[in-house]
């Protein structure tokens, strides 16, 4: 039987968090897949807290890990997969707009590729979201030469084996997936990108498009910039 630990990393998701939960523990019941379901609470202000305990007294697949203050989305997934026990990782977004059941696109190709990552067919997002998006992987390429397209797809897949030297270090929010594919990169690890369906947000609010969020790319990808080249 095949075993993954799947990592949902959830800031203020309360209307979210206990369906992704739920399709998350149903689709590995339907596929037959053993493993563990990690939410990461990165100190949410809301009730999510609330809703990821109760998951984890009912079903011992569900482990939480706790920020006590919010830390990044970046950072987020990243702790989700240091606390990962099982031979397979994957990252899903917790605000619905991903299917857990569709990482059954991405894991046949586990076997002949160390990581296998998603890339949206039609982003359901709104129109300057997916403007801003563009941007950014334009900004990626101008300031790292590395060209993905969809490189913040929030759904991806790896061996367990290749974490350490894929792990972020440097890349808390926008620059998390720009760092992962740097390292993969200069560790010469091959990777394959699969189409993945996306859904639009069906409750609670995207908070990637925050001025905060938006002030901080830029101090974080001086400190990528700096941090790869110190390593090259």
């Amino acid at each position: 039987m095949m075993r993954i630990s799947v990592v949902l990393p959830c800031y203020n998701e309360e209307e979210n968090i206990a369906i992704a939960v739920r399709e998350t523990l149903a689709w590995l019941d339907a596929a037959g897949i053993g493993g563990e379901v990690i939410v990461v609470n990165d100190g949410s202000k809301d009730g999510s807290a609330d809703v990821i305990g109760k998951f984890c007294k009912e079903d011992a697949r569900v482990r939480v890990v706790t920020h006590e203050q919010n830390r990044g989305y970046g950072v987020a997934v990243r702790s989700g997969c240091d606390a990962a026990k099982e031979e397979s990782i994957a990252f899903v977004d917790s605000d619905r707009q991903f299917h857990p059941a569709d990482l059954s696109l991405l894991l046949p190709h586990l076997e002949k590729f160390p990581v296998v990552v998603g890339r949206r067919r039609k982003r359901a997002d709104p129109f300057m979201r997916n403007v801003f998006g563009k941007v950014l992987g334009c900004l990626i390429f101008v300031v790292f030469g590395i060209w993905i397209r969809d490189v913040n797809c929030g759904m991806k897949v790896f061996r367990k084996s290749v974490w350490p030297k894929i792990r972020p270090e440097h890349g808390t929010e926008k620059f998390f997936n720009a760092e992962l594919f740097l390292r993969m990169r200069r560790e010469k690890i091959i990777w394959r990108q699969i189409d993945v369906p996306h859904y639009p947000r069906l409750a609670g609010n995207p908070t990637g498009g925050s001025m905060r969020v938006i002030v901080n790319m830029f101090r974080e990808i001086w400190n990528l910039k700096k941090a790869m080249h110190a390593n090259t």
